[in-house]
């Protein structure tokens, strides 16, 4: 009888150290996989922050050099501007620059007012905000600064332009797409931005560059 119980009792110590042994190796390997999983997690983690400062000095270096870009292209197109031939029987004034017999003033670089500082600008120039009736005239206007307001403003009626001189605009003008639209209700003067060369209703009391013409 003793026999007996001492087999049945080596047998359940050998099934428990089968399993011991089992669920060792799972404990084991589970945490082998934890381990590997962690230490690749780390990884990504060191990747994912170089990765980060490395997109950080790439952003001020691509910023640093759009803005000697659009500073170089200002100064380019106020010295392809300033290359205008003077007609011999009408000088403009110094500083002013000539272009199909209109003499014009282009506001110094980096210098904004808002629409009523410009014109008033122009006005003690003797001259007033420049008045485009011509594509071609449209397009010497814009290369003059990234924005530019121009004479024209909203009169009494929603879809009255008036331009500084009194006189109704004439015609569709040079808008661009979907323009005017008077967002939020307060767009009421017009500016031309260089890269689109068409018009835009805007808040009068934005700052840009300006025009003077006379």
């Amino acid at each position: 009888m003793m026999a007996t119980v001492n087999r049945s009792q080596s047998s359940d110590t050998n099934t428990i150290s089968h399993w011991d042994k089992k669920y060792a190796n799972l404990i084991y390997e589970i945490t082998k996989s934890r381990d590997e999983l962690t230490h690749e997690r780390d990884q990504l983690k060191m990747y994912s922050s170089n990765l980060a400062e490395e997109m950080e000095v790439l952003q001020s270096q691509y910023d640093t050099v759009a803005a000697s870009r659009d500073k170089l292209q200002e100064e380019l197109n106020r010295l392809n501007l300033n290359r205008t031939v003077l007609s011999p029987d009408k000088p403009c004034r110094q500083g002013w620059i000539q272009f199909n017999n209109k003499c014009y003033y282009l506001s110094a670089a980096k210098e904004s007012k808002t629409w009523e500082e410009s014109r008033k600008d122009c006005q003690e120039r003797e001259a007033d905000l420049v008045i485009i009736t011509t594509k071609a005239e449209l397009e010497f206007v814009k290369r003059s600064s990234s924005v530019t307001w121009i004479g024209l403003s909203r009169g009494e009626q929603q879809d009255e332009w008036k331009w500084v001189d009194g006189t109704n605009l004439e015609g569709e003008g040079f808008w661009e797409d979907g323009e005017p639209n008077n967002n939020g209700g307060i767009e009421d003067c017009v500016e031309v931005a260089r890269f689109t060369a068409a018009w835009n209703d805007a808040p009068c009391n934005n700052t840009f560059s300006w025009v003077c013409e006379h």
